[in-house]
């Protein structure tokens, strides 16, 4: 368990996450300028809502560094540890998150939550359609395709593009919930013959 841990850069993805979280409320008011295509006004995203892309892409390249072939001779069946550190990390977002709305009155604090989430359930299912190496890519180019091409007329942003919604939207925390759900469970059906060691 321990050579597990320190293979897949667990410690690593706890700092990113924890960094995320007390990062995020204090780059509250910074917006990451991104021209709107559709919205009609130069708008940007909100910085605390890009922040979940660095721990999202440090788990799904963290799981990766272990070639595949390894773990699938290994005497125990270890993709339930993946799939548990992740749901570890969701948990751990989400009540950081409820922490942070609680006690600091941060309005987006649910938002970080929940694209934490989101990401990691995209980034698991780019590297089960994609590869291994496409992961971490589709996390961090995801919220600058929202921004790019999610908000419509006065910057509201559409239904799909979920991680621009506020922290107390309900679609997009169901959406981000799904979206995680559909990872896991693709990644940990994924038999070694079909992913790809990362570059």
């Amino acid at each position: 368990m321990t050579w597990w841990l320190r293979v897949h850069a667990v410690t690593t993805g706890a700092i990113t996450l924890l960094l995320c979280f007390a990062l995020a409320p204090l780059l509250g008011s910074s917006i990451l300028p991104v021209p709107s295509l559709f919205g009609g006004v130069s708008g940007g995203i909100p910085v605390p809502l890009v922040l979940p892309v660095l721990p999202a892409g440090a788990l799904l390249y963290g799981l990766n560094r272990v070639p595949h072939e390894f773990e699938a001779t290994a005497a125990r069946h270890v993709g339930w540890w993946s799939t548990g550190l992740l749901t570890a990390a969701c948990l751990t977002a989400l009540l950081a998150g409820a922490a942070e709305q609680v006690w600091l009155d941060f309005p987006l604090a649910g938002a970080v939550a929940r694209n934490t989430m989101g990401y990691l359930g995209v980034g698991l299912l780019a590297q089960r359609l994609l590869g291994a190496q496409y992961g971490p890519l589709t996390v961090a180019l995801l919220p600058l395709a929202c921004a790019l091409l999610g908000t419509g007329p006065a910057g509201r942003p559409y239904p799909w593009a979920w991680p621009l919604h506020p922290g107390d939207s309900s679609l997009a925390l169901v959406t981000a919930a799904i979206l995680f759900l559909t990872g896991a469970a693709a990644a940990l059906h994924t038999s070694p013959t079909q992913r790809k060691p990362p570059l």
